[in-house]
């Protein structure tokens, strides 16, 4: 009797587990795989960085449907000997900025 609800126990236990799996994991992205709003995000709220930079995805990975949810799109370069990494969220609006300071709002023509 015992066991039995051992056994009922584990398995609901188990089952909540690997259904509600999501992993959260990034990947560097070449220019072109970064959407244009966020590159057109980019050059208008920094159009004073000249350097070239790397873009990162992180995102979250649903294990049971494979589904990819993206969270923030990073860009990271330097700018005078400093490094600087800018956060855009996936719908192209500017979070946070490391490095370099970010614009008022409503400061951009």
């Amino acid at each position: 009797m015992k066991m039995r609800y051992f056994l009922m126990f584990s398995l609901a236990v188990l089952a909540g587990t690997v259904s509600g799996q999501t992993v959260e994991k990034i990947r560097g992205l070449k220019q072109d795989e970064v959407p244009v709003m966020i590159q057109q995000s980019l050059q208008k709220n920094f159009s004073n960085l000249t350097e070239k930079g790397n873009w990162k995805l992180m995102y979250h990975e649903d294990l049971t449907t494979r589904k990819l949810t993206p969270e923030f799109y990073t860009y990271s370069c330097k700018n005078n000997g400093e490094r600087v990494e800018i956060y855009y969220k996936a719908d192209g609006t500017l979070d946070h900025a490391k490095g370099i300071a970010v614009p008022a709002p409503g400061s951009q023509p």
